[in-house]
């Protein structure tokens, strides 16, 4: 059996208990109406199916169910994730001094307040809340008391407002985030000027880092004191050129956008997803030693690295998870939306692999400007098989507008048969309908190819 809900029905059907409602008639006289209605269903639901309920509403109208009746008073005290936006909950678009004070107690009570298991929080505040304690008594109470496994902080640096906000440097003990239940952080708009906070954190898999300051020995330093990282995500600036060092051999996912860094060394062989937004370094200076990357696209042009992703699709072992690729569908690929180069080794003959790719290009927020598709060798599979299923990819992105620029083809095979073969296939792609005008189809060999389609 299936229960539907509406944000209306969950209201109407709390309030429709017995009561005496006060009416005014067309004299003005006040009449009663006695309402009787003992069939509230939603509120005889047990707490697990109400809380599935709550969990399809926003953080504010959660809180406003407590008022309903006696029964939903202490509900939404047990759901596992807080949403904690100081603007919404002062109603304000700008949190002057005063509304940012009176926020941020509404804040602190509702973590107070909380009493069931909490999976995740996202809180949204100003730099005030770190200069008076507020801050980190919220740090504190969410990881070492609620146990948190996911926190989300956010600074609301508004660039247009300097007078309401502001960078703050985060000022915390050491090991604030180091308790075990701990697992991901995702931190926007701070500075560091200690690596304190970070000391130990061994169970920490997922870091990111984004529009955050601080000196490149301090971001190395908490890089070291989390070595369990699967996914690192830095978009970062350095005040002083220095280089930064990523040696991690768990992790899976690497997105780096760095602005002031002299240079790089990533070690981390068992990367399968490395995107850059930009690195501010020369290309002598940038070393990367991940083997498993493959891309026969040379993404530094004068000077200067586009901003790419590169991606090895691989099905992981029955009953695990592919922590990059839900990385790569979640909404974090918003702030991947300018790299619209992508590199992609797949194994075209395994029909897991080919749907994970395109979950990735259905969920891309922006059109793919150029896509190299690299087939991975599969010892099982004929060349032959390989290539009518790489025409057959080609042929989809090409009707469905996927890619807007460029499609790469790179035959497996150098026969002069088997060319013939691919330049007859490639002519058939020519000839399909082009959602874009601009559209080129390129093939590692120029002979197949005729040079205005380059």
């Amino acid at each position: 059996m299936s229960i539907f809900f509406t944000k209306e029905s969950i209201v109407l059907a709390s309030q429709s208990m017995d009561r005496s409602i006060a009416l005014s008639d067309v004299d003005g006289e006040m009449i009663h109406v006695e309402v009787v209605n003992s069939l509230d269903w939603i509120s005889k639901l047990p707490n697990d199916l109400l809380l599935k309920v709550l969990s399809k509403l926003s953080m504010e109208e959660v809180l406003r169910t407590s008022v309903l009746s006696k029964r939903w008073v202490d509900v939404w005290k047990e759901t596992s994730h807080l949403y904690l936006d100081m603007r919404r909950i002062a109603k304000a678009k700008i949190l002057l001094p005063e509304v940012s004070h009176q926020a941020a107690r509404s804040v602190t009570k509702i973590i107070k307040d909380h009493r069931g298991h909490l999976e995740r929080c996202t809180i949204y505040h100003d730099s005030l809340q770190c200069e008076d304690g507020v801050f980190e008594s919220w740090i504190q109470s969410l990881v070492n008391v609620k146990h948190i496994k996911h926190l989300k902080l956010v600074n609301l640096f508004d660039h247009f407002e300097p007078i309401t906000g502001s960078h703050v440097t985060l000022d915390l003990p050491p090991k604030s985030f180091s308790h075990p239940d701990l697992i991901s952080l995702f931190l926007d708009e701070y500075n560091l000027e200690t690596p304190h906070a970070f000391y130990s954190c061994r169970s920490l898999k997922d870091l990111r880092l984004i529009n955050v300051s601080a000196e490149t020995e301090v971001f190395n330093a908490v890089l070291v004191s989390c070595p369990s990282l699967e996914v690192l995500a830095l978009k970062i600036s350095c005040p002083k050129k220095g280089f930064l060092k990523i040696e991690n051999h768990n992790l899976k996912f690497l997105f780096l956008s760095c602005l002031g860094i002299k240079g790089i060394n990533v070690s981390s062989p068992n990367v399968d997803i490395f995107s850059i937004e930009y690195l501010s370094c020369k290309e002598e200076n940038f070393f990367t030693a991940s083997p498993m990357l493959h891309s026969h696209r040379n993404y530094w042009a004068a000077g200067q690295c586009l901003a790419h992703t590169s991606y090895i699709i691989s099905c992981p072992q029955q009953g695990e998870e592919s922590i990059g690729h839900e990385v790569m569908l979640s909404g974090f690929n918003n702030c991947m939306k300018m790299l619209s180069l992508m590199s992609v080794s797949v194994d075209l003959t395994n029909a897991k692999e080919v749907e994970m790719l395109r979950q990735v290009l259905a969920a891309w927020p922006v059109e793919m400007g150029e896509l190299e598709i690299v087939s991975k060798s599969n010892n099982d599979a004929s060349k032959e098989t390989v290539q009518r299923k790489s025409f057959a990819l080609a042929s989809c992105m090409i009707t469905h507008g996927t890619v807007i620029r460029t499609v790469t083809i790179r035959p497996s095979s150098s026969s002069t048969t088997k060319k013939s073969k691919i330049k007859a296939a490639i002519e058939k792609l020519k000839e399909l309908p082009k959602c874009h005008n601009c559209f080129h189809i390129r093939c590692s060999d120029e002979a197949l190819v005729e040079p205005s389609l380059w």
